[in-house]
């Protein structure tokens, strides 16, 4: 039986096997946290990415647009 089959099932009772046992848990929830973040932050920065070149689209029209009219003016 592997050392993470033997804590689950709570063979090892000793003080020192639970707390490595809980700061294990800690580690691996965190780690899983650390990757959400990141992939959060990397799905907001392509938003922003998109964003901003839709942004530079719209200018670009607008001006387009605006020299059209001044030359119909």
């Amino acid at each position: 039986m592997s050392p993470e089959g033997i804590l689950e099932d709570g063979l090892m009772l000793d003080p020192k096997s639970k707390k490595m046992a809980s700061l294990r848990e800690m580690v691996v929830q965190l780690c899983s946290e650390a990757e959400n973040h990141q992939i959060m932050s990397d799905f907001y920065r392509g938003e922003v990415k998109r964003v901003k070149d839709l942004r530079s689209l719209v200018r670009r029209k607008l001006a387009r647009i605006s020299k059209l009219i001044r030359f119909w003016e």
